[in-house]
């Protein structure tokens, strides 16, 4: 039986010219998980929201949308469908708006913190979860109504690498216990491209292909498709290999040649010493941190859920005061918040950035007319940070800039801040993104607990880890960590 069933769909926004779909034809049978991936700005969150009528976008629609089942969504910002502000009122909202009884809730509450593994958070205030625990209750809220869809828009692109696993393997474990029909959109399917019965592929707001994960891959490689670099590495690195382990068999048959130690910068644009900000009396959430972050280099810093890395951004801007330590920064400061619809202020995106020097580089010429709060997540992170780069800082801090990006966009940021870099600034950011970091940064910090534990040149750092490290570092075990290293000791076929 199909769940879901797309015929001849186009939709367009107001005042928008081009259509956000174009002639959408394919259908989605019950229990199918179905992985929804394209560039940015392809149509993949238009498309998930034409499927539940309550969030239905308002504009144009042509064609015909059929959706067999109640149908259940978790939206991208972690934040944004959270109402109640403890995790048992949460998980009973929508119970009790349905009027439920108080024994049927009790129950309904019990049995799915308990699946959800949130039996020790029901009494806690939302407050006090991590980001990853956030996402786990908005999913566990959404799954207590028995939907029979399960619709979800890249809710893992706010988790650092450990969180996304496990949010991951959640959704999997329900797939497999309950054979929901899931949708879930991607930029980095990693986790879930091997379980998924079908792939679909969106391109410039159409239908590229919807098919099995080895047709998908097949298919990108022979038209040469710039979203294979979305595809798992390990699936289209070398010829013959699927997996981690055959990837890691066949690099160690291979003579490579031994790269050069990477040495650390000397040049300091940003000292910090011993530093210590808490949001309440008693409750440090950055505890005598030190960084060095160097001049002319792209800087990072990698760390969990709730470790400080945008409280550290922050405090670096001059947005928080910290009670104690010294920031010493050589130069103008500016800084591209997490959310980028907070820096919005205007009644269009042509008005918000200069559209003449970005809009062709960043991709977004064609949403100048449209209204900010109108766009999608990687447009908007695209338009704030046009906004932030015309402010022509000395030392530019980015709090998750690859968040909706897509893989080409990806690239063309590393290139915009080597760009940067070579005329003299200094870039600091703090990202999940492991793979963006472990090609493109110099240096990486590692920060647990408010404090920053270790800085080292990039093939270092990253080699030196277990689980927040690359896929080529894993595959390699060794300080061979992305593509470039590849490429450059005689590795990549």
């Amino acid at each position: 039986m199909e769940a879901v069933k797309f015929k001849g769909v186009s939709f367009t926004y107001p005042n928008s010219a081009q259509p956000a779909l174009r002639d959408i034809s394919f259908s989605i049978e019950s229990g199918e998980l179905c992985v929804v991936m394209g560039k940015s700005a392809s149509g993949k969150s238009t498309l998930l929201k034409l499927m539940k009528k309550e969030i239905a976008p308002f504009g144009t629609l042509e064609g015909d949308i059929e959706v067999n089942g109640k149908a259940g969504y978790v939206a991208q910002n972690v934040d944004e469908s959270i109402v109640c502000s403890k995790v048992r009122a949460e998980l009973s909202f929508a119970l009790a708006n349905e009027g439920k009884s108080e024994d049927e809730i009790e129950l309904a509450v019990a049995e799915t913190a308990s699946y959800f593994n949130l039996e020790r958070k029901l009494d806690c205030d939302i407050s006090t979860l991590s980001g990853g625990e956030k996402q786990i209750l908005n999913l566990a809220s959404v799954m207590i109504m028995k939907p029979d869809i399960l619709i979800l828009d890249e809710p893992a692109s706010s988790l650092d690498p450990v969180w996304a696993q496990r949010f991951a393997d959640v959704i999997r474990k329900m797939h497999r216990d309950f054979s929901t029909t899931i949708i879930i959109a991607e930029h980095n399917a990693d986790s879930l491209f091997d379980e998924a019965q079908s792939i679909i592929i969106l391109e410039d707001a159409k239908l590229l292909i919807k098919s099995n994960g080895e047709n998908v891959v097949r298919y990108l490689k022979e038209n040469n498709n710039g979203m294979l670099g979305a595809i798992p590495l390990q699936m289209s690195l070398f010829r013959g290999a699927k997996t981690v382990r055959e990837c890691s068999g066949i690099f160690q048959s291979k003579s490579i040649k031994k790269l050069e130690k990477e040495a650390m910068p000397e040049e300091i644009a940003v000292e910090i010493k011993n530093l210590y900000f808490a949001y309440e009396k008693g409750s440090d959430v950055l505890s005598g941190l030190s960084l060095k972050v160097y001049k002319g280099k792209i800087n990072a810093v990698l760390g969990a859920n709730s470790s400080g890395k945008t409280t550290l951004l922050k405090a670096v801007a001059g947005v928080h005061k910290a009670y104690r330590g010294k920031i010493k920064a050589n130069g103008r400061v500016s800084m591209l918040s997490q959310n980028a619809f907070d820096l919005f202020t205007k009644e269009t995106c042509g008005e918000e950035a200069n559209m003449e020097k970005y809009g062709d580089f960043l991709e977004i010429n064609d949403i100048k007319d449209r209204h900010p709060y109108d766009i999608s997540g990687g447009q908007a992170q695209r338009l704030a940070l046009a906004k932030v780069l015309e402010q022509n800082a000395d030392i530019i801090l980015l709090d998750e800039p690859t968040k909706g990006f897509d893989c080409i966009l990806k690239d063309k940021l590393a290139h915009i801040l080597k760009e940067l870099c070579a005329q003299g600034k200094t870039v600091l950011i703090v990202t999940h993104d492991i793979d963006f970091i472990s090609r493109y940064c110099d240096t990486a910090s590692f920060i647990s607990r408010g404090r920053i534990v270790a800085t080292k040149p990039r093939r270092e750092f990253f080699s030196s880890l277990s689980f927040y490290t690359s896929t080529v570092a894993t595959i390699t075990k060794t300080d061979i960590v992305s593509i470039e290293d590849l490429k450059e000791c005689g590795a990549y076929d």
